[in-house]
């Protein structure tokens, strides 16, 4: 039972990337990615670090190009090919990552279409470093694009709208479990309806004020949260203070034997 679940669930996983792909490259979801990768650039140029790691639902998108961190890398379930630019195959409640390894992690959608996104977000923060850096984006279901999101999922069989709907409150919860301090918060596309390009998707007067005034009812979170414990330091041991301290029965034993031989010497 346990295998045939573990199938399904990865063929589950594999369409819901699929799908989430095309939606994120035309119409609606083009303009939503536009304004999302906005936020994200804003969020990355903040950051420092070796090593860092995107893990999107959307295969072969690179959402990091603007970062300064030499090393980045993407994970997908649907990786596959030479000519793909994610570095390997993943799947979502386990990572490929050794720990601490990881500087910065970036979370595109992984958590909204995860089976166990709490499992999901643990094993990043096993993976990253101490005092290192998870960008969460996910889609806010108080909103006017997630009731839509919540109508499609009823009303439709498809598996792009198989969502997790999880609000900030309960991420929050698992922040405070995973002593994970919130850097920042960003919320946007507030009327997910527009018609407005890609190239000015971050204007509009209503787009600006509820930016400004940091609206809850944006159609997309965008959380920054520090990794807040502390590396363990090796201690060597300083063989040069150490002190040999004989055992008492061995002791005795020597006095005996020295005081012996100086009787001996004397005869």
């Amino acid at each position: 039972m346990k295998v045939g679940r573990r199938v399904k669930r990865k063929v589950e996983l594999s369409a819901c990337v699929t799908a989430a792909s095309e939606w994120f490259r035309q119409g609606h979801g083009r303009i939503l990615l536009e304004r999302e990768r906005h936020d994200i650039e804003e969020a990355l140029n903040c950051l420092f670090g070796y090593h860092l790691c995107q893990i999107s639902i959307c295969r072969d998108m690179d959402l990091t190009q603007t970062s300064r961190i030499a090393h980045a890398f993407s994970l997908n379930p649907n990786a596959c090919g030479p000519d793909s630019k994610d570095a390997a195959c993943c799947d979502f409640h386990r990572l490929p990552l050794a720990p601490e390894s990881v500087d910065v992690f970036l979370l595109h959608h992984t958590l909204d279409y995860s089976s166990t996104p709490h499992q999901l977000l643990v094993e990043a923060v096993k993976a990253t470093i101490p005092r290192g850096h998870i960008i969460i984006v996910g889609f806010n279901p108080w909103s006017i694009g997630g009731a839509w999101r919540a109508l499609k999922r009823v009303f439709s069989g498809k598996v792009l709208w198989r969502q997790q709907h999880l609000r900030l409150g309960r991420l929050y919860d698992w922040f405070a479990l995973l002593e994970l301090d919130v850097v920042d918060v960003k919320r946007g596309h507030f009327w997910p309806f527009t018609q407005e390009s890609p190239a000015t998707a971050t204007s509009g007067k209503l787009e600006r004020m509820m930016r400004r005034y940091q609206a809850p009812w944006g159609d997309y979170y965008i959380v920054t949260v520090r990794k807040d414990v502390l590396g363990a330091i090796p201690l060597k041991p300083q063989w040069h203070e150490a002190k040999l301290v004989p055992l008492a029965g061995v002791s005795r034993e020597l006095s005996g034997r020295q005081a012996s031989c100086s009787e001996s010497k004397k005869q």
